[in-house]
């Protein structure tokens, strides 16, 4: 029985407080004003506000005594009271949102006429024109940025297809300077099959023989002997740089020579200046080797492919003036 007063008490609180929101009360509710006019704002004390839930419980039927489902039953029609006060309620803000910006663009009107009288209708034509160039305004402004997202999309598109256009073009001549027998060391510089040439030089041999003298002894004799022999620390290259670009530039490749455990034991750099595009360069390198055998490995890269600056004319001296006599 507590617990159903407990109940009870708290239906009343909810309905009450739900009607004070801004919705009628419902058989016999009295709901509170609004809010948000503190001159018609009605204080209600805790115990008015009971017995008022209490009052609209009874006209519903219900008390201490009803059944746990008249009361659960109770409690479903008057949230379903309440839920249909508020949509209610809602419709009515709305509507009385439209009334009043209507009616304050009636008191524009009315102000705007009594301020410009006779001059009202030029002022409206004004007014329209005025909205007719800015919707214009408006409409250009988006046509604009229309046409420069247009414009950006083509400038992409252009540039995707000219750096297509660009790596096929470098392929296909990739492709035929390979068959040249020309390969790739990057920055669009070809470098053809390259030689290499040690240099030789003469080894003085000593060789000892015996030979029996006039008087039975035996003489030892000695004869010397240059034998030739294959020089490792000095080496020629020689090959030809192709400028595969379509501007003319100066090209420095560097070659770097290894032995057998990795260890550098030769280098030469070949610079080509103002080469002409499909061009090949020969080019021939002397260079010492820091090694007693062949090189087991070469490396080679491009170390600058800078195209030339302008040629600028010598501007002549002046002459010395010729005295006057």
């Amino acid at each position: 029985m507590h617990q159903l007063a407990t109940t009870v008490a708290l239906f009343g609180a909810l309905t009450v407080a739900s009607i004070g929101n801004g919705a009628p009360a419902p058989q016999g509710g009295s709901p509170d004003p609004p809010k948000d006019d503190p001159a018609t704002t009605v204080i209600i004390d805790k115990d008015t506000l009971r017995s008022l839930a209490e009052q609209s419980l009874t006209n519903n039927g219900l008390s201490l005594e009803s059944h746990v489902g008249d009361l659960w039953s109770g409690i479903v029609s008057r949230t379903e009271q309440t839920i249909t006060l508020r949509q209610h309620m809602k419709a009515m803000e709305s509507s009385m949102r439209k009334v009043l910006k209507e009616l304050e663009s009636l008191r524009t009107f009315v102000g705007d006429h009594a301020k410009f009288g006779d001059d009202f209708s030029s002022y409206q034509a004004i007014i329209a024109e005025t909205r007719k160039l800015t919707e214009a305004k408006v409409a250009l402004k988006r046509q604009q940025e229309q046409f420069e997202r247009a414009r950006r999309r083509e400038e992409t598109r252009q540039k995707k297809e000219a750096d297509k256009q660009k790596r096929q073009q470098s392929k296909a001549t990739s492709k035929r300077l390979e068959k040249l027998g020309f390969s790739s060391v990057g920055e669009d510089v070809y470098l053809s099959k390259s030689a290499y040439a040690y240099a030789m030089r003469n080894v003085p041999e000593q060789r000892v023989f015996y030979q029996p003298g006039p008087t039975g002894e035996v003489q030892q004799l000695t004869t010397v002997e240059n034998r030739e022999e294959i020089d490792y620390t000095k080496m020629t290259i020689s090959g030809s740089l192709l400028n595969a670009a379509a501007e003319i530039r100066n090209i420095g490749v560097a070659f770097v020579f290894r032995d057998t455990h990795g260890n550098q034991i030769g280098q030469e750099t070949v610079i080509v200046e103002n080469a002409r595009p499909e061009i090949p360069y020969p080019f021939t390198g002397e260079l010492v080797m820091a090694s007693d055998k062949p090189f087991a490995s070469m490396t080679s890269w491009v170390l600058f492919s800078d195209v030339p600056p302008p040629a600028t004319a010598p501007v002549p001296s002046p002459s010395p003036a010729t005295p006057t006599p």
